[in-house]
């Protein structure tokens, strides 16, 4: 037999659709101060408490006894306003769902008005509606969060406060609200700045503006601003990343896919930037989630798109000027152990991205991003040490060399004028089965990457052109090792492949002269502070820390 469930019931299933965890309570209530034209919002958490006020404009006694109705909202009328909604909150929903697993108590006053009003709700029922005496807002008062579902309350976990402060942290950013967050009596959180740079540094610590670039760019279908660490400023989680769209804080995979895409060749593995980057788009639709933390895009390759030439354009620009390369956060960003490394892409929609994707510009001017050094020597057959007038400077010839061979290969590759050589002696090579059967499916595809092969024979292949770049490698070792994977692999990944096989190794003798040569090849990429695994190039070691060092000052 079907039922008809009640009211109250309903109202509780809803609930537990937008109202997961205590952070779910935060965000809902922060974001209808923020629709309330607030500047000031404190938050206060304690055992059994979450109290919210703002001094935005406030209700009056009719949207007071209202606002806890479900669907009952001030945001939208009709389904046009749904398609251009601008405010955070617009179904309705928030304040019935907390109240129906709360008990709560509402206090406001409307600008203008002379008194305000305290309404009181228990498990969804209104119990009390009465004048007070109060300043214009609206202070909110949660107390015993899913008292009337065991369950749901069962599975909090001690790590709650920190979803919260993370949260805040990140929302800060994306506006110019005052946000206050106490524990108690403890502030954990003061953030009041008008100026973005300044916000992050009440946010994340001081020392992080000074590792972070600038982003700014507009094309016709989305404009970014905010800005992202310098590759060498990284974290092991995705918790100092911010992303928003038109101001809401989201989770959002074609943006996530630009962002690492940028980063490619730049960060070593498992590591991630730090973003507080904001999009303004007009084909977004934010209805599409119970919390609306994911939005979907009517065109996700343009945005994708877009957030990778943003980064790669002011990576550029800014030259990334000289600078240690430890991938070591100083102690203010020690990580907090929430996030997990995100989950691999749908590798046919990476591959879709990727040819969307303008080539890189050529530019034939000097850099300089490293100072005048003399080169000392080897050490080991693998660093070399060289001198500056600021230190020392310990230097990897393998990945110089690497990132070196990405760079003009990369090059050559987005241009589709991958320079070949015929070989005088075209080289055989006998495969495995299974090995000659993923050679016949890509041998048009290694054509893209200056690879000429021809059958020649049963399980047997001639090697009659390779690239000019990569002519110094013998052609089926490389080849046998692209074989792997080749198919699924990405392109960055196979010229990052080649490029290593290439490469001077460790245990090879280099001259100084060689060296310097390298130095000044390595000067004119676009990125040479890593190779393309991540790894850095030059680790620097400043004057003053060798004085130190020998207790020469500082002690």
């Amino acid at each position: 037999m079907i039922n008809i469930l009640d009211q109250k019931l309903v109202n509780r299933i809803a609930a537990g659709e937008v109202i997961e965890r205590p952070i779910n309570v935060v965000k809902e209530l922060v974001e209808n101060a923020i629709d309330a034209d607030a500047k000031h919002i404190t938050i206060e958490v304690t055992d059994h408490l979450i109290s919210v006020s703002d001094d935005g404009d406030g209700m009056t006694k009719e949207d007071l006894e209202k606002c806890v109705l479900r669907h009952a909202t001030s945001k939208i009328l009709n389904y046009e306003d749904l398609e251009k909604v601008n405010s955070f909150g617009f179904r309705g929903e928030a304040l019935s769902s907390i109240a129906a697993v709360s008990q709560m108590t509402i206090t406001t006053k409307f600008k203008g008005d002379i008194e305000g009003y305290e309404l009181q709700i228990d498990g969804g029922v209104v119990t009390s509606l009465k004048p007070t005496a109060c300043s214009q807002g609206v202070s909110v008062e949660i107390r015993d969060l899913f008292f009337n579902t065991p369950v749901r309350k069962k599975f909090l976990d001690i790590n709650e406060n920190e979803r919260i402060v993370e949260f805040l942290e990140k929302f800060a950013l994306g506006t110019n609200v005052a946000i206050r967050l106490k524990f108690k009596d403890w502030v954990v959180l003061d953030v009041y700045a008008q100026d973005p740079l300044d916000r992050i540094s009440q946010v994340y610590g001081i020392e992080l503006p000074k590792n972070l670039v600038k982003i700014e760019y507009e094309n016709e279908d989305v404009k970014i601003s905010g800005y992202v660490s310098k590759p060498s400023l990284v974290r092991k989680d995705k918790s100092m990343q911010a992303l928003f769209v038109n101001g809401r804080l989201v989770e959002n995979e074609e943006i996530s896919l630009g962002l690492y895409e940028a980063y490619k060749s730049l960060l070593f593995v498992n590591k991630h930037p730090i973003v507080a980057l904001n999009l303004e788009v007009s084909d977004v639709d934010v209805n599409v989630h119970p919390t609306k933390k994911i939005v979907k895009f009517t065109d996700s390759i343009k945005v994708t798109k877009a957030i990778y030439e943003a980064i790669r354009t002011a990576f550029r620009e800014e030259r990334l000027e000289f600078q240690v390369q430890d991938n070591v956060l100083v102690r203010e960003f020690l990580p907090r152990e929430i996030r997990t490394y995100p989950k691999e892409e749908n590798k046919r929609f990476v591959r879709e991205i990727q040819k969307s994707l303008s080539p890189q510009k050529v530019d034939d001017k000097k850099y300089n991003h490293f100072p005048e050094m003399k080169i000392l020597g080897q050490i080991a057959k693998t660093f070399f040490l060289a001198e500056t007038d600021e230190g020392l400077l310990i230097i990897d010839q393998h990945v110089v060399e690497e990132r070196i061979n990405y760079e003009k290969f990369m090059k050559q590759y987005m241009g589709n004028n991958v320079a070949v050589q015929d070989l005088i002696m075209p080289e055989v090579m006998e495969l495995k089965a299974s090995e000659s059967m993923a050679l016949k499916k890509n041998i048009s595809k290694l054509k893209e990457y200056g690879f000429y092969v021809e059958e020649f024979g049963e399980n047997t292949f001639r090697i009659i052109k390779v690239p000019v770049i990569f002519s110094k490698v013998k052609g089926s070792e490389l080849l046998k090792d692209l074989m792997v994977d080749f198919k699924d692999t990405e392109r960055e990944d196979i010229i990052t492949r080649m490029s290593c096989k290439r490469s001077i190794k460790a245990g090879d003798t280099v001259s100084n002269f060689e060296m310097m040569n390298l130095i000044k090849e390595l000067d004119k990429c676009d990125y040479p502070f890593t190779c393309p695994h991540g790894r850095p190039t030059i680790v620097k070691f400043p004057l003053s820390d060798l004085e130190k060092l020998f207790r020469r000052k500082g002690f």
